[in-house]
């Protein structure tokens, strides 16, 4: 492989708006780390779009 295949590109980072609500919102709960509501509506999302 020539070193230009071994490189992965990453994209540059997008911000909807929302991150700054859902991080107040994380610590106004107490949910900092490593679960929350986000993390459990995230997985629950997942599953359900996965088939799982």
């Amino acid at each position: 492989m020539s070193e230009q295949q071994d490189r992965i590109f990453l994209s540059a980072p997008h911000m909807s708006g929302n991150e700054q609500k859902y991080i107040q919102e994380a610590f106004d709960q107490n949910w900092i780390a490593p679960l929350g509501n986000n993390v459990n509506a995230f997985e629950k999302e997942l599953a359900a779009y996965s088939g799982m």
